[in-house]
């Protein structure tokens, strides 16, 4: 027997009378619990919310040991007398209609609790006593059932087991049923969750007893789901009637009802959305149901109940038995309008997203009536693009592209330019970052964002979008790099991306052509596609290709050779006849012997002879190609071909063949009979043939047909400029010495047919290119031919167009090619300048004299020096533009015609100073009347003091002023080496009249310096490389100061005043005019003229200290900007007379700073100068020595690894002139040549030069260290 006692329990929340049971086990005889303590069973909490123990056993066992006891002891405890009428068994707790909820839920928690620990037998115990009362024919339906049908429900989903413990299945599944019928819609929920977990146990369960129940009850259950989900409010019911409803179609129930033919009238009385009409089958009826029922559903607020929503929509519609008709009709009730609402308010929530981008992937199948939705929710769509499209492998990537790609190709109207930008961005960056491998990518969604980039550039408002052709562009780029990378062979992407290049190509064409812009980058950067990447890889993977890629490939490239024109597409032809495209071509054809590949290559063929030979020559082959053998090795066997990669046939075999037609039809050819394009393709072909035989010995050739070819070229009239002809060609023709005199007048005739007013007209660039090419090189006559031809023109007979034109036409080969005017005047183009001018500049012709003298200018400025040797010929040339241009001086002033013989002389001069041309600059540098005519000229620019310097710019006077001051610059360059020791150079100091020994060029030292003064920065610039050299001759003289200290202190005042001008060249210049001051022998009455000591001098050296020695890093720029204040303080450092401030300001500490923020980014040559001399002045410690050297060490490390890639200077940074030219360009052409010849000038000289300066200093310091050393150690 069990023994009861009752003790008070404090801490009740129920009672404060609340008894806790103490049981003692005697026996196992039924035990009945008094009805009153059931809340003192059940209700005892902690506090803290905790079970309290429920028995103590008199600590014989433990609370889990307790709950592990035998079933029967369990059950005797859990039993007691409720007293139902009808009843006298004992019934389980949990089926007592308990009036407390408070009580119900906490009896379900122990329930619940007890069957954890308890075991499956328990669990099993439970699950059975509740599903007898639940199934039981007199149960009668009420509120009090929600608790048992909870707890049920709580039982069945702790335990998977436990579905056989049901006795009565089929009364159990009735009066479920039963109960869905109630208006309760707590009680439908509870049943919606219990039915749901009978269908997921019975399908996993081994008893399969109850399938045909469910089966049968299925329409019955559905309906009542679908009823009460579009009735209820409550989002747990709606919860458990979509579960319900899922599962159902999970075991194909919900299939079967949609295809059934049940009336759901005959189930449910339901709204009029389920009545059925005589014309509406009852899948329909259904299917409308169904919509109706999930629409309220879908705009809960609850994102678990959307989300359960739309994943029964897409199992719903995605299972086989699902007809098109039912999807239809969900669209026409407006579903697809619901999701496309949800999308809108999701917030971007990945999981709402993909659930609602799939339920509209499966309605699209309605196609016609869903793409009138989506008209109206495409930009909601595209709002979510890049939320899905960016992450890799999202599940609904394919499924969101396909609906965009949809709505663009349905209604090309609905993609406005604003979402065209959006799309195509974001589509971009996916791309982008798929060729670059950040990101995979299924191949369908490759496909479909090509496609939807077709869609795009094809839609409407692709004009509008302002990025759309950059954006597209990319794309079309990475997409070939990504199908390139990828190994798929069969070429499923690469033809998609294939596609977009040519949409693409085709697009940019079409916006040109609307702006009527000329603009080539955009087509330009696909052929760069076309010839870097899908060319190269094409004739590497060509064997492993299907038919269908090669195709793609080869239909591109074709569309991309139509769609150019005239220049462009010869250009594009040529790129692909270097790359062997006719045995690449025929390669494809021997792969895929089919009648398309065929058709294919021979078009593309007939479109290179068209683009190469005009006159639409492909015809031939286009007429031909479909009679013509599919397996290419026929067609090679008939022409020859013998391994050769270039060329179809062989080489010996194919001039063998010209020579036997040649020979064979020599009357017809010679006497006009043959067409004369036939004749054309006969010189181009024989001479190119002639040219391999050239090359190599082992071909033999014909005299007979050789003379036949020559005499062609005499009598046949045709002409050079109106054929395009192969430069090996051309080559070989300006070769022969025998046809010189038809090569010259194929010359004269190209020059008339291609020039007129300075423009090149009615000529194929490449060949004139080619023919410019020849001149610049040694090995042709073309050099020679030029020349003699201008001598020639030139003469009593001479007609001047045909000068003109000649002048023009080789001036436009320099202009290409400059190293042809090395050539020119290596072939005498100084004897035939002269010529030009005794016979040109005697006319009164203004035209004339312009021409000529620009001719010369152009050829003095494009030649190197080492090639003009003919010093004679350019002497007269000289002499005779001088006459002219004194002649005229006097009368009209310095007119453009002056200033551009000015130009010429200077170039003389400039090319002097390499030891050529010596004579001709001796005779312009000893011309007493020039020297006057510049004194008078600087006599009347000085005339009204400053205001005449002070012009505007680009005034006639500054133009003027600029040019005198080039001639100047180069007049005291040349000085120095034609007639070096012959000047007293500080007559230029304009000492009393009589005293200069030499005719100078009449500008003083003090003209110089107002210029400096008062003068723009153009005229600045160049009057400090003017008065530099000045210095410089009277430096290295050293014949001891003869100017007074006033004068001497007036040139230190201009140039101290320029050391912190923003014009870095004119500071630089200054402070080195400077440097030289400081280092003249003067008397010591000069010394306050000089001013080393003053404040002046000291705030520059304290400023550079301060700036340089500061603890921050010294920049490249900061560097540069005080190196005219590192050439002063070197300077002042260097001066016998150091000043005694020079200590203070480079003490131990400044010296360490300055070394400290020395790196091999910043070291300069002016740097290394000024350590330098501070190493010879003795302020540098020997461990500052060594840290510097170390330094300077690491410094000529990274000079030699930059080397490599670093510029040179050369044709490249030289300014390029023409015929046309301005005398802007002019001086141009003369300021570059003076800073070329110069170290001065930062923004010249390339990065070698620069380079081998600094390492030569840096060289220089370690010695210099070295020597320190080792007089420390001595």
């Amino acid at each position: 027997m069990v023994k009861l006692r009752e003790e008070n329990d404090p801490d009740s929340i129920a009672n404060v009378n609340c008894r806790i049971i103490n049981i003692s086990y005697v026996s196992a005889e039924t035990l009945t619990i008094p009805d009153d303590l059931i809340i003192d069973l059940i209700l005892p909490r902690l506090p803290t919310g905790n079970w309290k123990r429920i028995c103590d056993l008199d600590d014989y066992f433990t609370r889990h040991e307790w709950l592990c006891l035998d079933t029967k002891v369990v059950n005797d405890i859990l039993y007691w007398s409720v007293g139902f009428p009808g009843y006298a068994t004992p019934k389980r707790i949990v089926g007592y209609d308990f009036v407390s909820e408070q009580i119900a839920r906490q009896v379900i928690d122990v329930v619940s609790e007890i069957s954890d620990y308890g075991g499956s037998s328990v669990a099993g115990d439970f699950v059975a006593s509740v599903a007898a009362v639940l199934s039981s024919g007199e149960l009668a339906w009420s509120r009090r059932q929600v608790y048992s049908l909870h707890c049920l429900g709580v039982l069945l989903t702790r335990q998977m087991d436990t579905y056989a413990c049901i006795k009565d299945k089929t009364g159990l599944i009735n009066n479920l049923v039963m109960g869905l019928q109630l208006p309760s819609e707590e009680i439908r929920g509870e049943i919606m969750f219990v039915l749901y977990r009978i269908c997921i146990l019975q399908y996993s369960s081994e008893d399969e007893e109850g399938a045909d129940i469910l089966l049968e009850y299925s329409p019955m259950i559905l309906q009542l789901s679908l009823d009460a989900l579009m009735k209820t409010q409550r989002d747990d019911v709606r919860l458990n009637c979509l579960a319900v409803l899922k599962v159902l179609g999970q075991r194909g129930f919900l299939s079967n009802a949609f295809s059934s033919d049940f009336n759901v009238m005959d189930t449910c009385e339901a709204d009029n959305y389920t009545q059925s009409s005589d014309d509406q089958p009852n899948g329909s009826s259904l299917s409308r149901l169904f919509a109706e029922a999930i629409k309220s559903p879908l705009l809960s607020p609850d994102s678990e109940v959307q989300i359960s929503t739309l994943d029964l929509i897409v199992h719903c519609l995605s299972c086989g038995n699902c007809s098109l008709k039912q999807i239809q009709v969900l669209v026409e009730e407006n579903l697809a309008d619901y999701i496309f609402e949800i999308l809108r308010l999701s917030e971007y929530k990945d999981q709402i997203v993909s659930s609602c981008v799939q339920a509209l992937d499966i309605l699209s199948a309605a196609e016609h009536i869903f793409r009138q939705r989506l008209f109206l929710g495409f930009s909601t769509l595209v709002s979510v693009l890049p939320q899905v499209a960016e992450i890799p492998f999202h599940p609904v990537q394919p499924q969101m592209l396909k609906l965009i790609l949809v709505g663009i190709s349905s209604y090309p109207g609905v993609v406005s330019s604003k979402l065209v930008e959006e799309i195509s961005c974001s589509l971009t960056q996916i791309l982008k970052r798929y060729s670059a491998g950040e990101m995979g990518m299924l191949p369908e969604t490759f496909i479909n964002i090509c496609s939807i980039f077709v869609a795009l550039v094809k839609s409407p408002s692709a004009s509008g979008a302002s990025n759309l052709m950059t954006t597209v562009l990319q794309a079309s780029r990475h997409a070939i790099l990504a199908s390139l990378s990828t190994n798929d062979l069969n070429g499923y992407q690469l033809l998609h991306s294939l596609s977009l290049l040519k949409e693409t190509y085709s697009f940019c064409h079409e916006i040109s052509s609307i702006c009527n812009s000329t603009e080539m980058q955009p087509r330009n950067s696909i052929i760069e596609v076309c010839k870097n990447h899908i060319v190269p890889w094409f004739m590497t993977e060509i064997n492993g290709l299907e038919e269908e890629s090669v195709l793609g490939i080869l239909e591109t490239l074709h569309f991309i050779l139509l769609q150019a024109h005239n220049n462009q597409a010869l250009q594009r032809t040529h790129a692909l006849l270097s790359l062997s495209w006719f045995s690449l071509s025929f390669r494809c054809l021997g792969l895929h012997p089919t009648e398309k590949m065929k058709l294919t290559v021979y078009l593309m063929l007939s479109t290179i002879v068209d683009n190469i030979l005009g006159d639409d020559s492909g015809k031939s082959i286009r007429t031909v190609a479909s009679a013509l053998p599919t397996d290419p090795v026929d067609l090679l066997f008939l022409l020859g071909q013998k391994h050769n990669l270039d060329l179809l046939a062989d080489k010996k075999l194919v001039l063998t063949s010209l020579e036997q037609y040649m020979l064979a039809n020599s009357s017809h050819l010679l006497f006009g009979a043959v067409d004369s394009i036939v004749v054309v393709y006969l010189l181009n072909l024989y001479a190119l043939c002639r040219s391999f035989a050239k090359k190599n010995y082992q071909i033999c050739y014909s005299s007979d047909a050789e003379k036949i070819y020559f005499e062609l070229l005499e009598e046949r009239d045709w002409d050079l400029s109106s054929f395009d002809i192969h430069p090996s060609s051309l080559k070989w023709l300006f070769q022969q010495e025998k046809f010189s005199k038809s090569l010259s007048c194929q010359i004269l005739k190209l020059s008339r047919n291609s020039f007129s007013n300075d423009t090149l007209v009615n000529c194929g660039i490449l060949n004139f290119r080619n023919i410019a090419c020849l001149a610049s090189l040694g090995d042709n006559l073309l050099p020679k031919l030029l020349v003699l031809l201008l001598k020639q023109l030139v003469g009593k007979d001479m007609l001047l167009e045909d000068v003109i034109s000649l002048l023009h036409f080789i001036s436009s080969i320099i202009t290409i090619f400059p190293h042809a005017a090395d050539q020119l005047c290596m072939h005498g183009m100084g004897s035939a300048v002269q010529n030009l001018c005794s016979d040109l500049l005697c006319s009164s012709s203004l035209e004339n004299y312009m021409i000529v003298s620009r001719f010369i200018f152009f050829i003095l400025c494009s030649v190197q020096s080492q090639t003009l040797y003919d010093d004679e010929a350019w002497l007269a040339v000289v002499i005779k533009l001088f006459d002219s241009f004194t002649s005229t001086m006097r009368a009209n002033g310095w007119t453009e015609e002056h200033l551009l013989v000015l130009g010429v002389l200077s170039l003389v001069l400039h090319h002097s100073t390499q030891g050529v041309l010596i004579e001709t600059a001796r005779f312009i540098l000893l011309n007493s009347p020039l020297a006057s005519l510049m004194r008078a000229t600087v006599d009347g620019l000085l005339a009204n003091g400053s205001a005449s310097i002070e012009q505007e710019e680009e005034s006639d006077t500054e133009r003027t002023l600029v040019f005198l001051l080039l001639f100047l610059y180069f007049y005291l360059k040349s000085l120095q080496v034609v007639l070096p020791g012959s000047v007293d150079w500080q007559n230029f100091f304009n000492l009393p009249e009589g005293t200069c020994a030499f005719p100078a060029v009449g500008i003083s030292c003090q003209d110089v310096c107002r210029f400096l003064h008062f003068g723009s920065s153009l005229v600045k610039l160049i009057a400090s490389h003017c008065l530099f050299e000045l210095l410089s001759g009277i430096t290295n003289q050293q014949n001891g100061l003869k100017c007074g200290k006033g004068y001497l202190r007036s040139i230190v005042a201009v140039l101290e005043g320029l050391i912190f001008h923003c014009d870095l060249r004119i500071a630089l210049n200054s402070s080195l005019c400077l440097s030289m001051i400081f280092s003249w022998e003067v008397p010591s009455a000069y010394h306050t003229s000089l001013n080393r000591n003053n404040s002046w001098c000291r705030m520059i050296v304290e400023e550079l200290a301060r700036s340089l020695a500061a603890p921050s890093s010294v920049s490249t720029s900061l560097m540069n900007h005080h190196r005219p204040a590192v050439h002063i303080a070197t300077a002042l450092l260097r001066s016998k007379s150091v000043p005694s401030w020079m200590n203070s300001v480079f003490d131990e500490a400044c010296v360490s700073s300055l070394i400290e923020n020395l790196s091999p980014n910043n070291t300069s040559v002016e740097v290394v100068l000024l350590f330098q001399q501070l190493l010879l002045s003795a302020y540098l410690k020997p461990d500052q020595i060594d840290k510097l050297d170390n330094l300077l060490q690491a410094c000529k490390s990274c000079i030699r690894m930059g080397s490599k890639d670093g510029d040179c200077t050369g044709e490249q940074g030289r300014k390029v002139v023409t015929m046309s030219s301005d005398l802007g360009e002019i001086c141009e052409v003369l300021l570059q040549s003076m800073s070329l010849e110069t170290q001065l000038d930062v923004n010249f000289g390339g990065y070698h030069a620069k380079a081998n300066r600094l390492m030569e200093e840096m060289e220089l310091f370690s010695r210099l260290a070295e020597d320190r050393r080792f007089e420390d150690a001595c």
